[in-house]
């Protein structure tokens, strides 16, 4: 976001890397660097190179002074004018509402919506802590390891890969089907995300989703990474891939994986485990 990280204690972390695998995002302001530079690749790529993104605000005080150009996309959310609470049924039948991380509005000189794109943006949560691990880090100290037989400068935080079937999947899929009803999303839902993130939701769909063109129905997956070889104190970030399907694909992927493991899995694994249990001379 090039300001002050705004976690409220210290030892905080925006990304992290396991002994074997690439380093993972887990702050979704860490994807909103160069002023939100993700979202304006979304906007030039539904409305074009010129448009100017802008806050609800700053839109009426251009409506007032009858200097609209034509080229002005309205945000709402982080960093614009706030997130937008959609109103969606609730359990209760009390009403409630489900909240998009950034809409983005074409507007006219009466700033009516004439088109609008939603952006999610998520990252991924921790396991356990790293709290000691990133103290002894800013103290420029080597950590010693974690546990009874510690191996030098691991932890016990992971990553929460559950979620991407628990949460991550779900939500995408509901709201690209709300997204789906309105007129006026003529582009479709986009994804941004780490492309680790991205990685295990193509693995855990099945490891490919039919391409489709741009348009309602569709979501559109803006991968990124930390770049490799960078100068200067600040690590940037890269775009990595994108694809575009549908909602439709999106769902059936989920719900029929094709990566299943083996047939009788489960069983064999219970035969193991008592095998070795009926092995072992104490108990």
């Amino acid at each position: 976001m090039d300001l002050k990280c705004k976690k409220n204690r210290s030892g905080g972390a925006c990304a992290l890397q396991g002994p074997k695998s690439p380093p993972v995002i887990i702050c979704p302001n860490r994807l909103y660097a160069k002023d939100f530079a993700v979202i304006k690749r979304v906007a030039e790529e539904a409305f074009g190179p010129l448009c100017e993104l802008i806050t609800d605000e700053e839109a009426e005080k251009r409506r007032r002074k009858k200097n609209l150009t034509g080229n002005e996309i309205v945000v709402f959310g982080q960093g614009y004018s706030g997130e937008v609470g959609i109103e969606a049924p609730s359990e209760a039948d009390a009403g409630g509402t489900f909240k998009i991380d950034f809409l983005l509005a074409k507007v006219d000189s009466n700033l009516n919506p004439t088109s609008i794109v939603a952006v999610e943006v998520q990252t991924i949560d921790t396991t356990n802590k790293y709290s000691d691990a990133s103290k002894f880090y800013y103290d420029g100290d080597p950590y010693p390891g974690h546990g009874q037989n510690p191996q030098p400068g691991w932890t016990k935080a992971g990553f929460n890969w559950e979620n991407v079937s628990k949460r991550i999947l779900p939500q995408l899929i509901y709201k690209g089907h709300a997204l789906r009803r309105e007129k006026l999303a003529m582009h479709g839902l986009y994804f941004i995300l780490p492309d680790p993130v991205f990685r295990k939701i193509l693995t855990r769909v099945g490891g490919s989703l039919l391409e489709y063109p741009k348009g309602p129905g569709t979501v559109t997956f803006h991968s990124y990474q930390l770049a490799e070889n960078w100068a200067g104190p600040e690590r940037p970030i890269e775009f990595v891939a994108e694809i575009t399907t549908t909602v439709e694909q999106l769902a059936f992927a989920f719900v029929s994986p094709q990566n299943l493991p083996p047939l009788g899995v489960y069983e064999d694994t219970l035969k193991k485990r008592l095998t070795e249990m009926a092995r072992k001379r104490k108990l």
